[in-house]
């Protein structure tokens, strides 16, 4: 059984878990800086003595204001991890659960809460409850994973050409175990965040109660991603999509949208790493299509530097980043109702929203933009304003005010 908390009014501290470098370690970060961090268990984390003279891949794995004395290394998920990369295999779920008991093993120890992302919860919120852990906090990341089984699934019989991507996606490649502890990870919970109001709706779809959901938008790093300083030349009207390139993504609505816009003088800008559907590609080899493969954060910022507008219309989101540090750079966005977009966005000023799959809605918002560029060059000067409010800072503060209703209401 867990230690009792001995002090008066004290807050009790987190167990924190991931793998990676998780939202660049802020979640852990937002505990830490208030003393409510116990432990986060990872794979593999860069001291601060080691952090100048390690290779660039693992500079990663560092967090500064986050002292190693605070990490928990998962030995086991450290050895798989490297097997995995040695002998390039694909990742292994496996690293997943064995770093969500050595979280459950190190709150036990220290009488702690648990407050862990989706994919590391499912194995130690079993037996927290068991074990007097009082407190289990899901970070749900992706929106509930029979809420997007249905979106996909109706997206292979809409699209059948983009039906093999939809098929990779992990809501339909896990097997089925794994994806049924996923879909329990919110019910398992005491209590969940989200980064945005479309992941708590898909939560609350699923029979999570609306009294235990609360969203903190994440934030974004300003310094990286640049406002531009003008307005990009007029021709091509250059429309540029970030992310993987696949239908989860509505890349196959937006390519249908600039089809439908029947001009000669638009550049689809498709910047993305990994999986790239190329039936999708193939089906719109009539636009002007220029693709950026494994592109870095540097030549990234260009590429959205020289482009009018930036459109992701994805069918399901957690949040999307991409939506944040292409504000940041100065473009207005249009994107979908299933994405960080109503958090973030108001219409009119910083871009627009549109329904998924609706090829048509998004042809006639890119209409106007070719229309009025004066006008959608400053909807992007609003959005870069827009987007430097949401700091991470204040995504730990965030998570800092709910985590402190939650465990002062027990």
């Amino acid at each position: 059984m867990v230690k009792p908390i001995t002090k008066m009014n004290q807050i009790r501290q987190s167990v924190t878990a991931h793998a990676g470098a998780r939202d660049q370690y802020q979640l852990s970060l937002a505990l830490h800086e208030a003393d409510w961090l116990d432990r986060l268990v990872t794979e593999l984390y860069v001291p601060d003595w080691l952090y100048q003279t390690a290779p660039s891949y693992a500079r990663k794995r560092y967090c500064q204001g986050l002292p190693a004395s605070k990490i928990n290394h998962s030995l086991p998920a450290f050895w798989k991890t490297a097997c995995a990369h040695a002998f390039h295999r694909d990742y292994n779920s496996s690293i997943d659960q064995e770093i969500s008991l050595t979280a459950l093993r190190t709150a036990e120890k220290t009488g702690s809460n648990l407050f862990l992302y989706s994919y590391y919860a499912f194995q130690a919120f079993q037996q927290a409850e068991k074990l007097g852990i009082p407190h289990r906090i899901l970070f749900q990341l992706h929106p509930h994973p029979s809420s997007v089984r249905s979106i996909l699934a109706q997206e292979m019989d809409r699209l059948p050409f983009a039906s093999q991507s939809i098929r990779d996606e992990v809501e339909f490649s896990l097997a089925d175990s794994r994806l049924d502890g996923l879909i329990a990870e919110p019910q398992l919970a005491t209590f969940c965040l989200t980064a945005s109001q479309f992941t708590r709706k898909t939560l609350i779809e699923n029979g999570v109660p609306a009294s235990r959901i609360k969203v903190v938008p994440y934030g974004v790093d300003t310094t990286a991603f640049p406002q531009r300083k003008k307005a990009p030349s007029t021709t091509p009207f250059r429309i540029i999509f970030v992310g993987r390139m696949n239908q989860r993504k509505g890349l196959a609505d937006l390519l249908q949208a600039v089809r439908l816009l029947k001009s000669r003088s638009i550049e689809v800008v498709l910047c993305g790493r990994g999986y790239i559907d190329q039936p999708i590609i193939n089906e719109y080899k009539d636009l002007t299509i220029t693709l950026h493969k494994g592109i870095g954060t540097e030549q990234l910022v260009r590429e959205l530097h020289r482009s009018h507008v930036f459109v992701l219309p994805s069918l399901a989101e957690g949040f999307a980043h991409v939506v944040l540090e292409a504000m940041a750079t100065g473009l207005p966005v249009i994107t979908t109702e299933n994405t960080c977009g109503p958090d973030v966005i108001t219409e009119g000023k910083h871009g627009y929203l549109v329904p998924i799959r609706n090829p048509e809605r998004l042809a006639a918002v890119l209409d106007a933009a070719m229309a009025e560029p004066k006008v959608w060059y400053e909807m992007g000067r609003q959005a870069a304003i827009q987007a430097r409010t949401y700091t991470w800072e204040r995504f730990r503060q965030g998570i800092r005010e709910v985590y402190q209703e939650i465990v002062k209401s027990n």
